[in-house]
């Protein structure tokens, strides 16, 4: 992607490594005036089918936004060529657009012993500038950077013989049984109604609408735009600019770029008794968006809360 590298702690600016890398995951969002839709829509296309992940462009009142899906991906496919193909396809949406665009479109790269974090960050459009210029930062590779695999293993009949299966089947019947019973399945029967529950957006605020119902011993969990969720992204910078704090300012950028929050089942002492992540990328695409999550139900569920970390 030819990328502009930022300075290594010693102060040396040597270049990422090359080639494909082992995974690749693309999030964040590009977005701005919609301008040519066909040149937009086929690049969109273009960027999908180079195998590292699926790329959306969304319509909402003149706008658009372009979203990655945020998975991890294998990166085989993404080979110098194919990044230098990406670039160009952004630089083609970006030109293709109706004036500046903005961009918190980011791509990490892991590699054997090291991780590379590039911004395509938007900069002056045709025929003044690219359009999208990448920024790279390099890193060491961290434990949740890549996959976890499980080892195998032999099917049960390798392990035991015909009379210790016998022996073991009815144990496992029973093992499950009681399982079954602890994992609250008796519980979710008795659930609390779900008119019962409070709701708290915590730092969200406004920015969502939350609704809850019960279905059969489960509540089900709707977010919608709230109120206060910003009509465009001069009313997004503003309400941005205008935050009070680390955690509003980060709020906003979650619901903006539409990436994931936790939606979390919490008693009368506060203790978190179910937690479900949900992503928000179905609110930036439209004004009529949902995003939805399912909890099992609780005898002693009291409220419904929302939150940008995993809180215990």
């Amino acid at each position: 992607m030819a990328p502009v590298v930022e300075p290594q702690p010693d102060g040396t600016q040597s270049p990422p490594p090359a080639g494909a890398p082992r995974f690749v995951t693309f999030d964040g969002i590009l977005e701005g005036r919609l301008g040519d839709d066909a040149a937009m829509s086929r690049a969109t296309a273009a960027l999908t089918e180079l195998g590292v992940g699926e790329f959306q462009l969304e319509r909402d009142g003149g706008r658009f936004s372009l979203l990655p899906d945020n998975t991890q991906q294998p990166g085989q496919r993404f080979s110098q060529a194919a990044q230098d193909r990406l670039l160009l396809l952004l630089r083609e949406i970006a030109a293709a657009a109706r004036g500046p665009i903005e961009s918190t479109l980011r791509c990490t790269m892991v590699f054997d012993g090291e991780c590379t974090e590039t911004l395509f960050r938007a900069v002056a459009p045709p025929p003044s500038g690219p359009g999208i210029e990448p920024l790279t930062r390099r890193r060491p590779v961290r434990a949740d950077d890549q996959p976890v695999v499980l080892p195998s293993r032999p099917p049960l009949r390798q392990l035991l013989g015909r009379r210790e299966v016998t022996i073991v089947l009815p144990l496992l019947v029973l093992a499950f049984g009681l399982m079954a019973w602890r994992s609250g399945l008796l519980d979710r029967l008795l659930a609390a109604s779900a008119t019962g529950l409070r709701t708290d957006r915590g730092t969200f605020g406004e920015l969502l609408a939350i609704d809850v119902q019960g279905h059969f011993g489960n509540y089900q969990v709707v977010l919608r735009r709230g109120s206060a969720y910003p009509v465009d992204s001069a009313a997004w910078d503003a309400r941005i600019a205008a935050a009070t704090g680390e955690q509003e300012r980060l709020a906003n950028i979650v619901v903006r770029e539409g990436q994931e929050v936790h939606v979390q089942l919490r008693d009368a002492s506060n203790a978190v008794l179910a937690n479900s992540k949900v992503s928000l990328r179905p609110l930036v695409a439209g004004g009529d968006g949902e995003a939805k999550a399912e909890l099992p139900g609780h005898f002693t569920a009291s409220q419904v809360t929302l939150s940008i970390a995993e809180q215990r």
